[in-house]
């Protein structure tokens, strides 16, 4: 009776676990946005091996235990690798190292084995394959036996060659093989791209992992170009070529063009594998990616051929991983952190902790859902811990350290700021948003972003001046800085101000007025208008006028423009705060219009381009780089900065560099400087 009961409580928690698990596996491989961190993760699934081991006959045909990866997405093409790509076995304990090494010499016979132990790159897995030196195509995982084809996703990537350097082994010539690696993208990349979302107001990414997995499986080739992706490739495999060890395949990888982990050691014995774990165990925080841990490969080609692998992992590899740095310390209050687009963000002020190598004060709290679902309250002591080894985050409140008077945590009503607006929160939007212009926190964050170099480019207005002028009610909007002429005195006597701080500041105002309309167009803030887009619009409406008077429908219509960017600019423009602002910097001689001399240049009267990139290398006489990209600009073409096999045009000047030789590597036009200035003129006659 008491075995019968063992096995329906064995059933119910297999059922648990088999659901979870593949709720929480569809959320990080479809939708990139993980529910759990990955240790947490890992002690079910372990304890879900367990259960199925002990009880065979309850396993589910839908246990993740079965599987790989991800299913390959129907918007990709299909691809079966030659190999399956195998995930690792992993482990959070030194015993289990050592199990792995007992089983491998068992299975060799006592055969002398030495390793290679690497870092464990948190990123996404691809396999790129080459025949004739060329790459064939690039695959994602997927579920291990068939992946997406993403190969005009990643060689947008330009660590990646299309062509690889010819590299002889063993007097034979290494040219058809198949490279396996990771897409990643560095913590500071990471930083900056939430940091441009959180300012448009847009949803965070989780961590880099998850950004660089979802990057690769866009649909959009912009979107992909746009993004910083970086690739180290790991594994090199060929059946022309008999290779012999781990550690030497990482020097062919370099050899061949392809980016190679600079970190790999080869170890003789077990004890200089567990000094390379105690390395990295605290030196990872001084890289600028990620790492879940340190991966250990049996360092010789046929040993590892002998152990070969079971259904999911190789048994000549195993994958170390470091616990989560957690810590526990106390929430002493959350506050509300207001940016440039009105978005209200929860922060958790916390007792400062030390916590994987720096001290945490503060941690994001992201929206009130994420504060209501984990039921987090003021002067509860709570879980820190670095998600991603990125953002600290608030993982959990420990419940049974909570003092009976903490209540629940509720949203304030009002902004934060002196005005003290009532916060909106609109049907389907996680945030809440402070509507009001004149909120002096949106006020700091739109100046911010209105000076920056990519904007208006007002050199020497920093966080520290813009701070100064509004506490001390000199400027209360963006058009009051075009009046601080008039308040030069004011300016002056500031407290470490003088003349020539005052004169610089003013000087660089007066230069800002020359700023071109897309600058101008993207400095107004308008959510979801980031500099592409702005440009976009420039070149279709040609002046602030016709864009005021487009209809939602008009603005969605042109390409590139989607409808939640075309709302957004319509509401913006609809606004009449707005338009008293603009109307304010148009007197003051803010240029809201294309100007004159490009108009009427007759290089910008074509389309011709429109679809075609250009790249230029050495030196051109008749003109810059920088000025030919411009006319290919307004001929509606795109100037990009890497030859692929998709490049139109390559424009060689004098001293070209080894873009030149890729141009003719891959049979793209190659056009001397004169033929490129027959090319223009011929477009114009053409138009005419």
């Amino acid at each position: 009776m008491e075995s019968l009961f063992e096995n329906i409580d064995s059933k119910k928690r297999i059922d648990e676990l088999v659901d979870l698990l593949n709720k929480y596996n569809e959320a990080y491989y479809q939708k990139n946005d993980p529910l759990i961190s990955d240790y947490e993760y890992d002690k079910l699934y372990q304890e879900l091996i367990e259960l199925e081991r002990k009880n065979p006959d309850l396993v589910r045909t839908d246990s993740p235990t079965h599987k790989i990866g991800e299913e390959p997405l129907r918007e990709f093409r299909q691809i079966e690798h030659k190999i399956p790509l195998l995930s690792l076995a992993n482990t959070y304990t030194i015993a289990e190292i050592e199990d792995f090494v007992r089983r491998c010499k068992e299975s060799l016979e006592n055969e002398e084995i030495t390793f290679t132990a690497d870092l464990k790159y948190d990123g996404a897995a691809i396999t790129l394959v080459y025949e004739d030196f060329r790459l064939k195509y690039a695959a994602t995982r997927g579920n291990g036996i068939i992946g997406d084809d993403i190969t005009q996703n990643i060689i947008t990537i330009k660590s990646i060659p299309l062509v690889v350097n010819k590299v002889m082994y063993n007097k034979t010539p290494l040219k058809n093989f198949e490279v396996r690696g990771e897409v990643y993208i560095k913590e500071s990349d990471f930083l900056e791209i939430n940091r441009q979302r959180e300012e448009q107001g847009e949803k965070l990414f989780a961590n880099p992992r998850n950004l660089a997995s979802g990057t690769i499986k866009t649909l959009d080739r912009k979107v992909v170009a746009q993004r910083p992706l970086q690739v180290v490739c790991y594994h090199l495999y060929s059946d022309k070529v008999e290779l012999s060890s781990q550690f030497e395949n990482y020097q062919l990888i370099k050899q061949l063009g392809l980016p190679a982990s600079n970190y790999v050691e080869k170890c003789l014995t077990l004890e200089d594998v567990f000094n390379y774990i105690n390395k990295w165990k605290d030196k990872r925080f001084e890289l600028d990616f990620q790492i879940d841990g340190i991966v250990v490969k049996i360092d010789n080609i046929k040993q590892q051929e002998k152990l070969g692998a079971i259904s999911k992992t190789p048994r000549w590899a195993i994958a170390f991983k470091y616990p989560p740095n957690r810590k526990e310390t106390l929430l002493r209050d959350i506050t509300l952190q207001v940016g440039r687009t009105g978005a209200v963000t929860p922060v958790a002020e916390l007792e400062p902790v030390f916590l994987a190598g720096s001290t945490i004060s503060r941690a994001t709290l992201h929206n009130y859902d994420y504060i209501r679902e984990r039921d987090i309250r003021i002067g509860d002591i709570v879980i820190v811990e670095k998600g991603g080894e990125v953002i600290p985050k608030i993982v959990a409140p420990v419940v049974k350290k909570r003092s009976p008077d903490i209540k629940p945590y509720i949203f304030p009503e009002f902004c934060p700021c002196k005005i003290k607006s009532r916060l909106i929160r609109s049907e389907g939007e996680a945030n809440y948003y402070c509507i009001e212009p004149r909120c002096p926190w949106q006020l700091r964050r739109r100046i911010e972003h209105f000076v920056s170099r990519d904007a208006m480019n007002i050199e020497g207005m920093g966080e520290k001046i813009i701070q100064t002028l509004i506490e001390n009610n000199i400027i209360f909007s963006i058009v009051d800085i075009y009046d601080l002429t008039e308040k030069r005195d004011s300016l002056i006597s500031l407290e470490n101000w003088g003349e020539k701080k005052v004169n610089n500041l003013l000087k660089a105002i007066e230069k800002s007025k020359n700023q071109p309309f897309e600058n101008v167009l993207y400095a107004l803030g308008i959510r979801f208008v980031g500099k592409t887009v702005a440009k976009i619009l420039c070149r279709h409406f040609k002046n602030i006028d016709s864009l005021i008077s487009a209809t939602k429908e008009d603005i969605s219509s042109i390409y590139e423009i989607g409808d939640k960017i075309a709302s957004s600019i319509y509401d913006f423009l609809k606004n009449s705060s707005n338009i008293e602002i603009i109307n304010h910097l148009r007197k003051i001689g803010i240029k809201f219009s294309v100007d004159n001399d490009v108009d009427n240049d007759p290089t910008n009267i074509s389309d011709k381009f429109a679809g075609k990139t250009f790249v230029f290398t050495g030196e051109l006489s008749t003109m810059t780089r920088t000025d030919a990209a411009k006319i290919v600009e307004k001929l509606g073409g795109r100037e990009t900065k890497s030859v692929s096999k998709n490049t139109s045009y390559v424009v060689v000047g004098e001293n070209p560099g080894s873009k030149f030789q890729k141009a003719k590597e891959l049979n793209i036009t190659i056009l001397n400087e004169e033929e490129f200035l027959k090319l223009i003129n011929k477009s114009n006659e053409n138009y005419n």
